[in-house]
This record gives structure tokens, sequence and C-alpha cells, in this order.
């Protein structure tokens, strides 16, 4: 998964929050009102120096790719989305967890990486990589760059094979597989969701190697078992087969092209401050920064 530079709750420039007028509560406590210049107070307090800061930074970093003619289409926001969307159960799982760690819409979270992708691209505008290094990167990274295929598994965790044939046995005979979860297994987190655990790679380090080498010769709909997980037994249902969209050769070199750039480039905060000191950025709030 990727890695957006990102602040809690913070979207567009353009949009400006609707506050409340300065002698209106916000709220009461106990009957006593809090006033909205005590609530702008403390924001300020606690989020003012990290929003101000991202503020100063967005500004010069787009008067910087302006001045380059550096530009993030909207398909390139959506590709690297895709990307960094692999490993969640679905789209909507990866805009959940977004807005539960950092408190972003889905507005906020293409906005943020507009703003990371222009930043990349400023920061390896001047750098020059060689198709003889693209080469020797791939000839030696070439598997990185494969489609990757990941499967969608449900399981029903049992503490002996003896129970897990019993279930094998009553979903031969017409038991759902959801009722199978609800009435056996024993394993809290995915009985939850109908014994979902999401999407794996055929190769996944942490799930038993043969569970995972017969899920990989499944059709979807499939049922297999038993197999030894840790101390308990599972069997599984193949729920879906997703593979991820090949890159042609072309979309690969410059991915790499890419990759070996930002190696060589200067780490992107301290390009965000000499930004900042390129414009001429004054703060008089806050000190330090």
């Amino acid at each position: 998964m990727g890695c957006l530079i990102m602040f809690r709750g913070l979207g567009p420039l353009d949009k400006e929050p609707q506050l409340p007028v300065a002698g209106i509560p916000v709220a009461y406590f106990n009957k006593e009102p809090i006033s909205n210049s005590e609530w702008e107070e403390e924001l300020k307090r606690k989020y003012g120096q990290e929003v101000l800061l991202h503020m100063l930074n967005r500004k010069a970093v787009f008067e910087e790719a302006n001045a380059l003619n550096i530009h993030i289409s909207s398909d390139e926001v959506s590709s690297q989305l895709k990307k960094d969307m692999l490993g969640y159960d679905s789209e909507q799982a990866y805009y959940d967890e977004m807005e539960t760690q950092l408190g972003l819409s889905p507005e906020d979270v293409a906005t943020e990486m507009s703003y990371r992708l222009t930043l990349e691209q400023i920061a390896i505008s001047d750098i020059h990589i060689s198709d003889e290094e693209i080469d020797k990167y791939y000839k030696e990274n070439g598997d990185q760059f494969e489609a990757r295929t990941q499967l969608q598994l449900s399981v029903i965790k049992v503490s002996s094979q003896e129970e897990a044939q019993d279930v094998l046995d009553q979903l031969e005979q017409g038991a759902t597989f959801t009722q199978m979860v609800k009435e056996h297994s024993i394993d809290v987190s995915s009985r939850d969701q109908d014994g979902k655990i999401g999407e794996v790679e055929w190769n996944d380090p942490f799930l038993p190697k043969e569970m995972l080498d017969a899920a990989a010769s499944l059709q979807v709909n499939d049922i297999a078992g038993p197999f030894r997980w840790d101390e308990d037994y599972v069997v599984i249902l193949l729920t879906d087969i997703i593979t991820e969209e090949q890159e042609d050769t072309k979309q690969i070199r410059e991915s790499i092209r890419k990759l070996l750039a930002l190696n060589e480039a200067m780490p992107l905060t301290e390009l965000e401050k000499l930004l900042r000191d390129k414009y001429d950025v004054s703060i008089v709030a806050y000190r330090g920064l």
C-alpha cells in the first residue's frame, strides 16, 4: 500500500468551513455555553501549526508546479489510488479506513493524492534516469511488476479435524456456508462477517501454505478442507478471484523511472521547506517551522 501525505480533516483549499458567529455558543456543558472564540482558540492551539504549515506547503508546491508546467490529471490520481487500495477488501473498505484513521472523505483523499503526486514530480523534474538503469532494475526486479492475483476467502474455523469434517459433510448435504459459520466457527473476527477474511495473495506468508495452494486451484464458490491452521482446522470457501490489470511495457518503464528518480531525489519534507524558502514564506503566528 502507498503512503499519502495527509492531515486530519483537510479538504481542498477553496472549501471554507462554515463557523458560527463569535458570540454564538457552539455547545453547552452543564448549561454553561462554550463560545465560538473558545472553540477556535483550542483548535488553533492543537492543530493550528500543522494546518498553517500544510496550507503554506500547498501554496508553494502548486506555485512551483505551475512554473515547471507540471499538472497531475484526474486519471493519474485515480490510477495511484487503485494501487493504494490493493490489500483492502474493497474500495469502500479503503475509504472507510481513511475516514476512520485520518478523518478524510473520498474527496479529501483525492486532493491529498494530487498534492503528493505533484510534489513527487517536482522532486524528480531535473533527475535523469537512463534506459540502461531501467533495464537493469527490471531484469533484477521484474516480478514486482507482474499483475497480482488475490483470492477472496471465507473460512469456518473449528478446534478439531473431526468437527471440520462434520462441517464439510453438512455442507455437502445442503447446509449453507453462512449457516455453518454462525453455528461452528470459533474465529470471532471473521464469524461476524459470514466467515470472510478478505483478499489474500496465494503466497501470503502468514497463512497456511497447504490452504493457499488448495485455494489457488479452486474455482469460485468451491469449498475445500479441512486444513490445519495453527492449533485449529478450517474449511474454506473461495468467493472471488481478483487479478489486477497488467501494466504495459511503457507504463512499467515509467514506473521504474520514477522509482529510481525518487531514490535519488531529496526527501519530500526537505523539498517542501526549500520551496517555502524560495517563495519567501513568512510565518508570524508560529516559530520554528
